[in-house]
């Protein structure tokens, strides 16, 4: 069963050949998507993990600086509320010291959004093709390719909730 939707930000939810403006449709499936149930009737969680930026050197105070950095530009694209709390729901590589698609990243997020699961309870939405095929491969989990799986953020809900076996799909 699917409890948390993980979601990589830029190329993803945001172009970043388009000064970070939200493609189509994100806010709109970002809201639908907050009040899809799992199979279990309870909602899914959604979460953003991001390979944003690897400080050098990686001390509690570039971790930090980096955060920040993260967080106002989902305030300048509007995405901030969809992730809230910040502290439980965004995990940038940097808080791990490794980047996607390695799974210390993943159960990272799992485990800072309170859900103690397997990564076969996630579903990973992201651009990146490398990240698709390591996710389904060697990690097992469900993912899906924005541009290939779906390609406009209003057709993601309904293929969410097929994904995760929501009531109703």
């Amino acid at each position: 069963m699917i409890r948390a939707l993980l979601l990589d930000l830029g190329d993803t939810l945001i172009d970043t050949q388009n000064d970070n403006k939200p493609f189509s449709g994100v806010q709109e499936a970002l809201a639908e998507l907050q009040q899809l149930p799992t199979a279990d009737h309870t909602p899914l969680v959604l979460c953003l993990v991001s390979d944003f930026t690897m400080p050098e050197p990686r001390t509690e105070a570039t971790i930090a600086a980096a955060f920040r950095e993260y967080l106002e530009i989902l305030d300048q694209t509007g995405l901030r509320p969809y992730f809230e709390p910040v502290d439980e729901r965004i995990t940038l590589s940097t808080h791990v010291g490794v980047g996607k698609p390695d799974a210390a990243v993943f159960k990272e997020a799992l485990k800072r959004a309170g859900i103690n699961a397997p990564l076969t309870e996630a579903l990973f939405i992201t651009e990146h093709a490398g990240h698709i095929n390591a996710c389904r491969k060697e990690l097992h989990m469900k993912a899906l390719q924005f541009g290939v799986d779906f390609q406009t953020w209003p057709a993601a809900p309904a293929l969410v909730a097929q994904e995760i076996g929501a009531p109703g799909s």
